[in-house]
């Protein structure tokens, strides 16, 4: 049961990076003011932690993940939220 799962959530990871599309200005603007970013080096280059896709329905989702873990959102903010709560711990 938990291979099956596994798989599901790696399906539909793979699915969702496919179709990203990217964040609006305003989007963009919200996210890393929230600060859900990623810091880069040793110069700390911020990259945007949440990312927008496509599902096969036509539904906008939002996203973030690591190497080890991959979470999402209907709406932006709750997409912040995982980010702080449960990605950025993994990292």
């Amino acid at each position: 049961m938990k291979l099956q799962m596994l798989y599901e959530a790696t399906s539909e990871f793979k699915t969702l990076m496919k179709n990203k599309i990217p964040l609006t200005a305003e989007e963009r603007s919200e996210v890393m003011s929230a600060d859900a970013v990623w810091h880069h080096g040793p110069g700390g280059t911020e990259s945007c932690a949440v990312w927008k896709s496509k599902k096969a329905n036509g539904k906008v989702v939002y996203g973030c993940n690591t190497h080890r873990c991959f979470q999402t959102a209907p709406t932006l903010k709750g997409a912040i939220r995982k980010y702080h709560d449960v990605v950025k711990g993994t990292a």
